[in-house]
C-alpha cells in the first residue's frame, strides 16, 4: 500500500450493517451484519453494497468484520465459525473491488473486542489476544487495519500495537 494515498482526503464507505437491514437483512441475536455472513443468501448483498459505496465514489471499502468480534459470536453460540466470517468478510470484500474494476483500497475493521461504545474493562492481555486473534484472519486479505469504533484510549493502544505487528 502506498503510504502516500491518505495525504489528500479520501471517501470511505459507509455503513454496511444499516444497507444491509436496509436491504432485508433479518438479523439474528446480536450478530447485526454477521447474519449476513452466515447465511449464504446474503453474500450476493453484501457484494452489491459494498459495489454501491464504490460507484458512489468510495476509494476505501471496510471488510464487514465490525460484530464479527469472538465474544459476540460466544454469546450467539456460533464462535466455532470465528475464522469463517471473518474470512468470508474479506473473500466477499475483494470480490466486490474485483467486480468493479477500480483501485481502491480494502480496509479491515477491526472492532471493539467487547460491545460498541463501551470500554472493554478486561484483562489487557485478553484484550490484546483478542485482537490478534481476529486481526490475523483478516490481515492477509486486506491492504490495512482499520481501528473501528473503539471507545478507550487503552483499547486503541493495544489495537494499534497489535496493527503494528501485521505492518
Amino acid at each position: 500500500m502506498d503510504l502516500n494515498f491518505f495525504n489528500k482526503i479520501r471517501i470511505l464507505d459507509g455503513g454496511m450493517g444499516q444497507q444491509l437491514l436496509a436491504h432485508g437483512l433479518l438479523s439474528k441475536g446480536t450478530l447485526w451484519s454477521t447474519s449476513a455472513i452466515l447465511d449464504e443468501k446474503y453474500h450476493k448483498l453484501v457484494i452489491d453494497i459494498h459495489l454501491s459505496f464504490i460507484n458512489s465514489g468510495a476509494e476505501v471499502i471496510v471488510t464487514n468484520t465490525f460484530s464479527s468480534r469472538k465474544l459476540r459470536l460466544i454469546q450467539n453460540n456460533v464462535d466455532h465459525k470465528f475464522k469463517y466470517v471473518n474470512e468470508k468478510a474479506c473473500l466477499l470484500s475483494i470480490e466486490a473491488k474485483e467486480l468493479s474494476k477500480k483501485n481502491i483500497l480494502i480496509a479491515g475493521s477491526l472492532p471493539s473486542q467487547t460491545d460498541t461504545y463501551v470500554e472493554d474493562d478486561r484483562d489487557t492481555k485478553k484484550i490484546e489476544s483478542d485482537f490478534y486473534e481476529q486481526a490475523e484472519i483478516i490481515g492477509p486479505y486486506v491492504d490495512f487495519l482499520y481501528l473501528d469504533v473503539i471507545s478507550s484510549g487503552r483499547e486503541i493502544d493495544l489495537a494499534s500495537n497489535v496493527a503494528t505487528k501485521f505492518n
